[in-house]
């Protein structure tokens, strides 16, 4: 259920920026960015799943990078070890020891891959894998992937992010406004609306919704990460309020 925007410009002073919004079970215990990994070296940091231990988005300093997740929707059947947690492969995106993605131990999965020079999009659907470089733009990634217009939110605000104004440094510089500005329009809709980048949904008994919006901005040498959690999980009231 996650959304993540990307703008990629390789001629810019930022090439890459980020809005993500992350989808959760509203009961599973998380940590907003930080270095939760000291084992992978200081300049590792992402928003961390205290269950599994994992990262839905991590970044590293050195070299620039970043990598988030997304979950699919096909079954991939359990093996005799029980599954690997997908939040294993940011994490292993951004220490560059990423293993087969194809791993059947893996749930499907959707991993965007960041750095000053490309963007890489990845999918796993139990069956097969598939990569492309996506090209400089706007994109917006769901469960589908990105840019798909039989996606009801993609097809209602990716135009939206399209037309909007980039940004073009860190969140301070307050260049992000235009595209924090469509997130805001976008709340004005119920969770429940297929169109709806905020999201609530019951799915098998269990409750899923928003619980956070991140940005990032990356450039060589520098990685910019800001994380706002959801007063109320699902809906943007009360504003976002950054750390």
């Amino acid at each position: 259920m996650c959304t993540v925007i990307i703008g990629f410009d390789p001629t810019a002073d930022w090439p890459v920026v980020l809005l993500g919004l992350r989808d959760e079970a509203v009961d599973r215990p998380w940590d907003a960015p930080g270095a939760w990994w000291p084992e992978l070296g200081d300049g590792v940091r992402g928003v961390h799943d205290r269950e599994a231990g994992g990262a839905w988005l991590a970044t590293n300093a050195e070299p620039a990078r970043a990598a988030v997740v997304l979950n699919r929707h096909e079954v991939v059947a359990e093996p005799a070890d029980g599954y690997i947690s997908r939040g294993a492969l940011p994490l292993d995106s951004v220490t560059g020891s990423l293993g087969e993605p194809s791993d059947p131990r893996f749930r499907s999965y959707n991993l965007v891959e960041l750095t000053p020079e490309s963007v890489r999009f990845t999918r796993w659907d139990g069956r097969a894998v598939t990569s492309t470089e996506l090209p400089p733009g706007v994109h917006m990634i769901t469960h589908e992937g990105p840019d798909v217009a039989s996606v009801p939110r993609e097809l209602r605000w990716l135009p939206e992010f399209r037309a909007a104004a980039r940004p073009t440094c860190v969140l301070d510089s307050g260049s992000w406004q235009p595209w924090l500005g469509v997130l805001a329009d976008s709340s004005s809709l119920s969770t429940s609306d297929d169109q709806a980048l905020f999201r609530s949904d019951v799915i098998d008994g269990h409750h899923y919704a928003s619980l956070s919006v991140s940005t990032l901005a990356l450039q060589p040498g520098r990685v910019d990460l800001r994380h706002a959690r959801l007063d109320h999980p699902g809906h943007l009231e009360g504003g976002l309020h950054w750390g």
